[in-house]
């Protein structure tokens, strides 16, 4: 089973999302703060707009701590360098879609190239079974 891998990358690409809510000029967050300042003009605004980018923080931190435990318990699970490919794979079309979906932002034709690509090296490592035991010599 290959669920923890993939885990690990929906939850690497959650993390850096909430990452980018909290810290990107971009965020919605930061609009808030923009209008607040516009009508009121007071501290009040900076509470309004920190609370919700430490809560976005601290949730970032929780992400990762449970991406990295997801993501070693997947490699035991599925091999590493399967594991690996998986967690970047789901980490890449995790990202596009937060990307699409909560940033507005376009996806090209080389990006999705890259993807597909990077989707069928997984797939090819998915299918390889290393035998136990034996030793490989170079």
């Amino acid at each position: 089973m290959l669920r923890l891998s993939l885990l690990s990358g929906v939850l690497g690409a959650t993390a850096s999302c909430l990452a980018k809510f909290a810290l990107s000029p971009e965020s919605p967050l930061h609009r808030i703060y923009e209008m607040c300042t516009d009508s009121e003009g007071d501290k009040t605004c900076l509470i309004v707009e920190w609370i919700p980018r430490l809560v976005c923080l601290v949730a970032m931190i929780i992400m990762n701590a449970l991406m990295m435990g997801a993501f070693l318990e997947g490699m035991e699970e599925s091999g590493s360098v399967a594991g690996t490919g998986l967690a970047t794979a789901a980490n890449f079309g995790t990202s596009a879609l937060f990307g699409i979906w909560l940033w507005n932002e376009q996806v090209n034709e080389v990006w999705l190239l890259g993807f597909v690509l990077v989707f069928c090296g997984v797939s090819l490592l998915s299918q390889v079974r290393s035998v136990q035991g034996e030793k490989k010599t170079a």
